[in-house]
């Protein structure tokens, strides 16, 4: 058996959230756990403990740059990693999502397997 992979979703709009759930529930191997705003993500980052945070940038309040940042200065949640998802394709606001200490960058739309492929590659160590 598998080890289990603790995932935070964290997304304002709770379509996204539905579909991630969508596409995270046929894989035994995720437990999930969903939150609306980068306040929420912060507040259950100590008790939730995720391995992967899948991110949202654009929402209200703290934005997922500002949350992102906030995650890497804590040394408790260094291991974290994080996932951004954004409607936001440019280049520069890839490399912004980068420089605030993202794993990866994948921009909405996107597919299940593109999704699941990015969860996959960082679960593998460095």
């Amino acid at each position: 058996m598998s080890e289990t992979i603790k995932v935070l979703l964290v997304d304002d709009q709770e379509k996204n959230i539905k579909i991630l759930l969508e596409i995270l529930e046929f894989e035994d191997e995720y437990t999930t756990e969903a939150v609306y705003s980068g306040d929420e993500c912060l507040k259950i980052l100590p008790s939730f403990m995720p391995d992967i945070i899948l991110l949202d940038i654009m929402m209200p309040g703290i934005d997922g740059y500002e949350v992102c940042k906030r995650i890497r200065a804590n040394p408790d949640h260094k291991s974290v990693k994080i996932i951004m998802l954004s409607g936001r394709a440019m280049q520069d606001e890839v490399t912004m999502g980068m420089e605030a200490g993202a794993d990866r960058y994948i921009s909405k739309p996107f597919g299940m397997t593109e999704l699941l492929d990015a969860l996959e590659e960082v679960r593998k160590p460095v």
